[in-house]
């Protein structure tokens, strides 16, 4: 059985790292993802300087910014 992946994109204007979290945690909130089934993942990603980090399905998240390549 295959497996798919739904990806959303949405640009936010932040003007440094904890405000470009916040946000996105609050965008997550508002949706209420946690209520969805199948979320495995939320993934706030820089393509400016590469850089990742994960949100839970709530909007929380735990740790840094993990850095990655092109």
């Amino acid at each position: 059985m295959p497996q798919y992946v739904l990806k959303i994109v949405v640009d936010m204007e932040c003007r440094d790292d904890i405000e470009a979290r916040n946000a996105a945690a609050q965008w997550v909130k508002a949706a209420q993802m946690e209520q969805a089934k199948g979320i495995r993942d939320i993934v706030l990603h820089s393509p400016v300087d590469h850089k990742s980090i994960h949100l839970k399905p709530d909007g929380t998240f735990d740790g840094h910014w993990n850095k990655g390549g092109r």
